[in-house]
């Protein structure tokens, strides 16, 4: 791997998990949710705190491409956007009053 590659890929890291840090800036630990979450308006808030942590993600994976001219970071930031949406929408349908007679 040349040093420009290892750079591209170094910096896509560092994008990938500073996205995830916007996730966790807004939204409740999965713990939270699972064990808080049949309040009135829980589902609405978490889905604009994914809002939020996505356009943070892509906005910050584009703006690290253009600097460093390379697809990499917008990609990592792109699959750790996916990955932290799943990851949030688990918890709120795995809620375990949701099988209690509560639900979505």
């Amino acid at each position: 791997m040349n040093s420009k590659t290892a750079e591209q890929v170094m910096m896509s890291a560092f994008v990938a998990l500073e996205s995830a840090h916007a996730y966790s800036a807004v939204l409740p630990s999965i713990f939270t949710i699972r064990t808080f979450g049949e309040e009135p308006g829980t589902e609405q808030a978490i889905r604009d705190g994914e809002v939020f942590g996505t356009l943070f993600a892509l906005s910050l994976g584009a703006i690290v491409s253009q600097v460093i001219d390379s697809w990499m970071p917008l990609a990592f930031s792109a699959v750790t956007s996916a990955v932290m949406v799943s990851v949030y929408e688990n918890a709120l349908h795995t809620r375990p009053f949701l099988n209690a007679g509560g639900g979505l």
